[in-house]
């Protein structure tokens, strides 16, 4: 077994990366060792498993290089500069954007040196094996480093705002082609995902495979037929997950309901306004962030019928849908990313891509009436996840990729 660089955001600190929670054990378990490196700090740390350490991240995480580093590495500096001018779509959006792409490209290079002259002093390729949570800043850093020295090979998982070019401005994820040149093994979270940076890098294509996320068994969720429609909810309360959307579909509902939705965000006192506007026999609870642990305990105890999800834009299969059908809830979504992956006639109903409230208020109407609602369809939801999105086989599948990848680089 070798020893596990693991290059996250913010994990184990804070709240954010919590499907890295059911990662982390199964790694834990294969690796004799595992370093966490976050790029920032967070409040709070999860617990972790006794032979996962946390290297503490900088002080000013986004940092550039001074002129000086930049002439030090200036060969460095000049191929990632025409990687990634070139990757442009056009000279237009290269003009618009290009002060803010040559900024991030001195973080960039202020980072490398940084891992070059503190962590890597103790890199040993023989033994080490680098994995990058996302193919964003961390990922740039080490193909900077992968280019300086080619010993240095790096692993890494794609899932949404890092994959899709749509999820940046002018359509331009400006180091995706400089990240994909260098990486050894890229695992993409859906078959969506994958068909994506295959169509888009077919150069690299033979690099990537899919391997999904998943979630644990904690059993199905207790239920019995209610006069309210009990649906739940669960995301940041940002633009593309389109909480307000449910809100205007909820406006609309003529029977009673019950919508709880856990997350929080920028848009919360928006979407408190348009709470505040619902009709009576719509009671709507907001209570936030709360710990993943805490989330799945409160499905454990709280019968619920149906869990919405709306986002415009997924990388991956979403976690929150799948830890909805592991307890056997069924799901109503729109069909963005990887979502249809999991949902479909054994799971819920996928809508289209940009659904109306009046279509998504009509599904909520007749749920009761329909074949969903009953513990049958329940079980059949529990079925269907336990046959794609276990944690034990997911990650069990993945560890073994990642220790071949090892074997490999060796």
């Amino acid at each position: 077994m070798k020893e596990l660089w693991l290059f996250t955001t913010r994990f184990p600190y804070g709240q954010g990366e919590p499907f890295l929670e059911n990662e982390l054990p199964f790694l834990a378990e294969r690796f004799e060792r595992i370093r966490l490196i976050p790029l920032v700090h967070d409040q709070g740390i999860r617990v972790l498993p006794p032979n996962v350490e946390v290297v503490e991240p900088p002080a000013d995480p986004y940092a550039v290089a001074p002129p000086l580093r930049m002439l030090a590495y200036a060969r460095t500096w000049w191929r990632m500069r025409r990687v990634v001018r070139t990757s442009a779509p056009d000279a237009a959006v290269r003009r618009r954007l290009w002060s803010d792409v040559r900024a991030a490209m001195r973080q960039a290079l202020e980072r490398m040196h940084r891992y070059r002259t503190g962590l890597f002093r103790d890199y040993d390729p023989r033994r080490v094996l680098l994995y990058s949570y996302w193919m964003a800043d961390h990922a740039t850093a080490l193909a900077l480093l992968h280019l300086n020295d080619p010993r240095i090979g790096f692993v890494g998982r794609m899932h949404g705002f890092d994959l899709y070019a749509h999820r940046w401005p002018g359509d331009w994820p400006p180091f995706q082609a400089l990240q994909m040149a260098h990486v050894q093994r890229l695992f993409l979270v859906s078959q969506a995902g994958l068909d994506d940076i295959k169509a888009r890098h077919p150069a690299q294509a033979a690099r990537c495979e899919l391997a999904r996320l998943g979630t644990h068994d904690h059993g199905p969720g207790p239920w019995s037929p209610a006069e309210v429609l009990r649906i739940v909810s669960a995301s940041h309360l940002v633009p593309i997950k389109r909480v307000a959307l449910l809100v205007d579909a909820l406006r609309l509902v003529r029977r009673p309901v019950r919508w709880t939705h856990f997350g929080d965000g920028p848009e919360r006192a928006a979407v408190e306004a348009a709470v505040a506007t619902l009709p009576p026999h719509v009671h709507a609870e907001l209570p936030g962030n709360i710990a993943n642990q805490d989330l799945l305990a409160w499905y454990r105890s709280t019968p619920v019928d149906l869990f919405v999800h709306l986002s415009s834009t997924e990388g991956g299969v979403p976690v929150a849908l799948q830890e909805a059908a592991s307890f056997g809830i069924p799901l109503l979504a729109a069909d963005a990313g990887g979502v249809r992956e999991i949902v479909g006639p054994a799971t819920g109903t996928l809508l289209p891509h940009r659904p109306e409230a009046a279509a998504i208020a009509r599904q909520l109407d007749g749920f009761a009436d329909g074949p969903q609602h009953s513990g049958t369809f329940r079980a059949g939801v529990r079925a269907a996840w336990a046959a794609g999105f276990k944690a034990e086989v997911n990650f069990g599948h993945f560890c073994d990729r990642l220790l071949g990848a090892a074997e490999r680089a060796r």
